[in-house]
């Protein structure tokens, strides 16, 4: 038998001794071959495989030489392969019938073994390179498609008006040319901290498309300074050079791992784009080439973006200056002289009064611009929290309104509101709900002329509740609709506007609706006017107890009481809780505990683990973001013990993550469902009732 190597030969012979006698002589070529004892076996073979040449006898029984090299030539994937009869027949009919069959070549035996090894070797040569311009011109074909797809690429990136539009582009562009499963482009933004990421998953792990902002002081990227392109098994053998593997795809599987920083002007990393899992086998060179092309372009497109933002920024701050220096100065301006008017003892009564009113206005007209100023700082500085518990949305609606009357009743503004029959509690913080209310009745207000009307009006679902604030004034001009909810913005921040204020309020509106774990809307009314809607999570009807918290030593204390009347228990339900946070710990073992639960609530990983040697549990919590290992470690660790336990445990991920991407990351990683924080105690009961059953039913 020859070597075996690109090209294949067919050897069709009945006569085992001279298919055995033909093979010796061919062995020293770079040649594989195969044998076939008949000539319907030799056309089995070349349904299966491509030959550089057949030889092929003519007496054979069957089918003879000649019969199966019609059949040969009748299938398109063989019409042009080379056939060279070997024959004992040496007369010219026979030669003559074979090349009209588009024989090659017609040999006599017994065969000359120098004649047979130079006249197959010529055509196996002849294979060869006819493959190899084969393979080139499909690489070239490859190469084109690839190079008008970074030209689309490229011209998408250089149009793109934000960060988050380029790596998201970069990460589509990335994941299709190179056939990844897995894609991410991040990016610091102009503060350095703050950092924009896309990301793609593919259908294989669940689909996922998403672009988020968050700030992360310690980049992904921190270690990279060059391309990176590591195959699976380096990645087993932990060959990453003290680099990390990226989080943004933890709980699905690498399958290799290709990175390409981004980098500034003067050389600074500045992003990464990096892929996983390519369909089809490991990462290319070629891959790596194309991905730091894509990252190089990003690169640019996000210098010049961030610069001309760098710009705008310059000019909105020293139009919000302009605009601070002037609210602040004209309430002052006000105070200042009435102060010197009522020094003078020939003041009567009647001017002292309106005196003091326009003293007290302009004081806390001033003292709201300060309370606005450092709601936008805590904000930017992330300080911005919330004081949670039991909060009936009528009531705060209602005061956030009657201290707004006033000033309606000034511009003979009637501000429509009904309050709401039912129960519409929710979990949140009561000052900064009226906050909001606040906010946007005063802005209706502000930008309805006078004789009109703004109406306030309260919905609930079984899932949200939202409040919508509706005017009869000038509405929102459309190119400043996408802008709204800026900080520092204003849709007129000249010296000729009508309506005075920083351009904060709607940009607090939103932050706090987000901190609810809500959303706001604004949006230009049929007929003129604005809405603005404000979409907040509803979970039932919670009681006015859930805003007491169970104190350590106490039992689960008096405030579930008024849970008792849902009817749920969950007595001998075994709870295993992990969560570092040792109120918030506390706090769920004392509400499980109220239920009937047997709870163990530990504060790691690694304590949850050595507990599940002793106690195996019918329903699992876990936090997610941990100190040391989080609730993903966790999760894929219990699942690799569940066989020698003999049943699955069910797992919900508890957490304060609340985006999309956080559930499919948590469901991808082994959870059985996510739940967000902060999370109702009777919904948590409901949730354990649920996992609990989903084992007794097992």
């Amino acid at each position: 038998m020859a070597t075996e190597g690109n090209a294949k030969l067919l050897l069709v012979d009945d006569n085992p001794a001279q298919r055995t006698a033909l093979a010796a002589i061919l062995a020293d070529l770079d040649v594989t071959l195969v044998e076939a004892a008949s000539g319907r076996e030799a056309l089995r073979c070349l349904l299966h495989d491509e030959f550089a040449v057949i030889l092929l006898d003519v007496n054979m029984p069957g089918l003879d030489g000649f019969e199966t090299a019609a059949l040969v030539r009748q299938r398109r994937s063989s019409e042009h392969t080379p056939i060279i009869f070997v024959t004992a027949y040496g007369d010219d009919a026979h030669a003559s019938r074979g090349y009209s069959l588009g024989a090659v070549d017609y040999i006599l035996s017994p065969v000359q073994a120098d004649v047979l090894r130079t006249k197959v070797s010529v055509f196996i040569d002849l294979f060869k390179k006819t493959q190899l311009l084969t393979q080139q011109r499909e690489a070239l074909a490859r190469y084109a498609a690839q190079l008008q797809q970074l030209t689309r690429a490229s011209l998408a990136i250089h149009s793109a008006t934000s960060v988050e539009a380029v790596l998201e582009i970069v990460t589509d562009n990335a994941a299709e040319i190179i056939g990844a499963h897995q894609a991410s482009s991040s990016a610091a933004l102009n503060d350095a901290v703050t950092v924009a990421t896309a990301v793609r998953v593919s259908e294989k792990y669940g689909g996922l498309r998403t672009v988020r902002t968050a700030n992360s002081p310690a980049h992904a990227w921190t270690g990279i300074d060059d391309s990176l392109r590591l195959s699976q098994a380096e990645l087993d053998a932990n060959a990453t050079n003290g680099l990390s593997p990226p989080s943004i795809f933890r709980g699905l599987p690498m399958n290799g791992w290709l990175a390409a920083p981004l980098t500034g002007r003067d050389g600074r990393i500045t992003g990464l784009a990096q892929l996983s899992d390519k369909d089809g086998g490991e990462f290319s060179a070629e891959d790596e080439g194309i991905l730091v092309q894509l990252a190089q372009m990003a690169s640019i497109a996000i210098e010049n973006i961030l610069t001309g933002e760098a710009r705008e920024a310059n000019r909105l701050k020293d139009e919000f200056l302009g605009v601070l220096s002037h609210e602040l100065r004209t309430p002052l301006q006000a105070m200042l002289t009435w102060i010197s008017i009522l020094r003078e003892d020939a003041v009567d009564r009647t001017v002292r009064t309106r005196g003091l009113d326009v003293i007290e206005r302009s004081a806390k007209t001033q003292t709201q611009l300060i309370e606005d100023l450092l709601d936008v700082s805590r904000i930017i500085r992330g300080q911005m929290h919330l004081e949670t518990g039991p909060v009936e949305l009528g009531k705060v609606i209602g005061l956030a309104i009657e201290t707004l009357k006033p000033g309606a009743i000034a511009k003979n503004i009637q501000i429509g509101w009904q309050p709401p029959v039912g129960d519409y509690k929710i979990i949140g913080d009561a000052n900064r709900l009226q906050q909001i209310v606040w906010n946007l009745v005063s802005n209706a207000v502000k930008f309805t002329p006078d004789g009109g009307r703004v109406d306030v009006t309260l919905a609930r679902s079984t899932t949200k509740v939202s409040i919508e604030v509706r005017d009869t004034g000038c509405g929102i001009p459309a190119q400043f609709l996408p802008h709204v909810f800026e900080r520092f913005r204003q849709a007129d921040s000249t010296t000729r506007r009508h309506h005075g204020g920083l351009g904060l309020g709607l940009a607090i509106v939103r932050h706090l609706a987000e901190l609810h774990g809500g959303t706001a809307r604004a949006d230009n009314a049929p007929g003129g006017g604005a809405v603005f809607t404000i979409t907040l999570p509803y979970q039932g009807e919670p009681a006015d107890a859930l805003a007491v918290t169970p104190v350590p030593g106490d039992g689960p204390g008096r405030g579930l009481a008024a849970l008792s009347a849902s009817g749920i228990r969950l007595d001998g339900i075994h709870v295993m809780v992990v969560e570092d946070e040792t109120d918030a710990r506390e706090c769920l073992a004392a509400t499980l505990q109220f239920y009937g639960a047997e709870v163990v609530a530990v504060g790691s990983v690694s304590a949850a683990l050595v507990a599940l040697e002793k106690y195996w549990p019918d329903v699992l919590l876990s936090d997610v973001a941990m100190a040391g290992e989080d609730g993903y470690s966790l999760i894929r660790k219990v699942r690799e013990r569940e066989t020698q336990h003999g049943s699955r445990l069910p797992a919900a991920a508890l957490t304060a993550y609340v985006r999309p991407e956080d559930r499919a990351g948590a469901l991808l990683a082994g959870f059985d469902t996510h739940a967000s924080k902060p999370i109702h105690p009777l919904e948590l009961a409901r949730l354990v009732e649920r996992l609990a059953g989903r084992t007794a039913h097992q």
